[in-house]
């Protein structure tokens, strides 16, 4: 795919695809004609940003691209499976799924999932520009503040809403199928959801799930970028399914644990309590889903498309939902970003290095931060100093 590698390096290329103009149109026009051996391979990467439908202007030069990396690797799987299964070919059907990840308070993405189950569907022009904290996003695009830090959120009953179990909204029924709800937690912040099938949602800071009202049809469906703890409640004759960009999660009843932050490598489920499956997005008719058992973790690499599973304590990876982050013998580097998560601040180093060194302990995040980065700093034999209000150096 080296034709992509350059269109990716190639700063013409995006300014091609998001600002057209008659000057770079003639350019492209131009180069098309003197390379018509790359013409129809370009020609449909450009397409596939079209096929997004959301607001370009808000992406930095990382974000697009990351965002034409996904895309790569879509157009790669595809050819893959034109080749591998062509006998199948009127058998089997895949529906597009064109997903940016954002980075909260910034990027927004149109989504719309598997047409075969409900459809979940994020219209763009209905999401505030600007966030000053977490917010709910109702079906009929009403934005609704939600308490900065902690938060909580319980649709069980039918028609009411219960914000912070004491503001009710009167909901009343939504038929539209199309059009669900979001709730949108920028760094620094965090929020319990109780869904209407009562599986109850921890969503860790920096995250984002999309969700209906009520579920309906033959399985419960969510949309899941960042992290979340999941305690689902079980009903054997609808399953429960977790999706991301990278993967699918399976369960009928269960806890488990989903970190799929779109700017990490790897997507992490870790399991608590029952038994899921994970399947990849773009997997093959004849490939194997994953199934985890109590105490095990799939990790998920998004370059090699690969997982691997370890047996862990769960304790260490869910503990998070009462403010609490244990680690033992893991790079300071992962500790340091969590902690950047939970406080919304930005950390660096005077050297590289110190992120590898390996450190084991037990952080309490609900203390306040001078005392977190006491504790860290004595674990990791470092210093911790301010460089202004949000941005802290380790030496």
């Amino acid at each position: 795919m080296d034709i992509y590698e350059k269109l990716i390096e190639n700063p013409l290329f995006f300014k091609w695809v998001y600002h057209p103009g008659t000057e770079i149109d003639s350019w492209w026009k131009a180069y098309l004609e003197m390379n018509p051996s790359e013409a129809d391979q370009i020609l449909q990467f450009k397409q596939r940003f079209y096929a997004l439908g959301f607001s370009v202007e808000k992406l930095t030069e990382l974000e697009k691209k990351a965002l034409a990396k996904q895309i790569i690797q879509r157009l790669e799987s595809i050819e893959k499976k034109r080749k591998r299964y062509q006998f199948a070919i009127g058998l089997t059907k895949y529906a597009a799924i064109a997903i940016l990840f954002f980075s909260i308070g910034g990027v927004f993405v149109y989504m719309q999932m598997d047409k075969q189950h409900n459809e979940l569907y994020v219209d763009e022009s209905r999401i505030p520009t600007q966030l000053e904290g977490p917010v709910l996003i109702m079906p009929e695009g009403k934005s609704i503040p939600l308490l900065k830090t902690e938060s909580s959120l319980d649709y069980t009953n039918p028609d009411q809403l219960v914000l912070n179990n004491e503001s009710v909204i009167q909901s009343g029924s939504n038929n539209e199928k199309s059009l669900t709800n979001q709730i949108i937690i920028p760094y620094g912040n965090r929020s319990k959801i109780t869904l209407s099938d009562n599986t109850v949602v921890w969503l860790n800071a920096g995250s984002r799930l999309i969700f209906p009202s009520k579920f309906s049809g033959k399985q419960r469906e969510v949309l899941l970028f960042g992290e979340a703890f999941f305690d689902v409640f079980e009903n054997t004759e609808m399953p429960f399914i977790v999706k991301t960009t990278s993967l699918e999660v399976k369960v009928l009843g269960t806890e488990f644990n989903v970190s799929a932050y779109p700017e990490d490598n790897t997507v992490q489920t870790v399991l608590k309590e029952g038994s899921v499956s994970i399947k990849k997005n773009n997997s093959g008719i004849f490939e194997s889903d994953v199934v985890l058992k109590p105490n095990q973790m799939a990790l998920f690499n998004k370059n090699s498309q690969n997982s691997k599973v370890y047996e862990v304590d769960a304790a260490y990876y869910t503990i998070w939902v009462k403010g609490l982050l244990s680690f033992d013998n893991q790079d300071l580097s992962r500790i340091i970003k969590k902690i950047e998560r939970y406080y919304n601040i930005q950390i660096s180093y005077t050297d590289p290095l110190i992120g590898l060194q390996k450190i084991s302990g037990k952080l309490d995040l609900n203390k306040n931060l001078q005392e977190v980065f006491e504790y860290l700093a004595k674990v990791s034999s470092t210093e911790i100093r301010q460089i202004d209000n949000n941005n802290y150096e380790i030496k």
